[in-house]
């Protein structure tokens, strides 16, 4: 995966994040404000390790050598981040809609990024 998409899509969705964050604040109050940054720190985290993920998963296919758990690794991303999200709400520091917000900010996000490389290629 290109660095620039990754780094690009890293900053508009911390960005979308303040006034999200900000309106679950005004909403739920601080578990609100805090399910947003949860959802979206995870989304982002799963998001990275995707990217590094299909990095080296291209390295194993074009001949060269991955690291050595590169797999496990990749499919542990499903259980660690599932963790974390049960943990917020097991613990309710985060309300689930604002979770859920937090969570929904990444893929319009990733959309927008794939028209404007879309219409580049045109």
């Amino acid at each position: 995966m290109d660095r620039e998409l990754i780094d690009g899509v890293t900053r508009t969705t911390a960005a979308a994040v303040l006034p999200v964050a900000a309106l679950g604040w005004v909403i739920a109050g601080w578990p609100g404000a805090a399910g947003v940054l949860a959802g979206a720190l995870v989304s982002l985290a799963s998001f990275r390790w995707i990217a590094r993920g299909a990095r080296r998963a291209g390295m194993l296919f074009a001949g060269g050598r991955p690291g050595a758990l590169w797999l496990l690794g990749l499919g542990t991303r499903h259980v660690t981040l599932f963790s974390a999200i049960g943990l917020c709400l097991w613990s309710e520091v985060a309300h689930p809609l604002g979770l859920l917000a937090g969570l929904s900010l990444l893929p319009p996000v990733l959309i927008l990024f794939g028209l404007r490389t879309a219409a580049r290629a045109a």
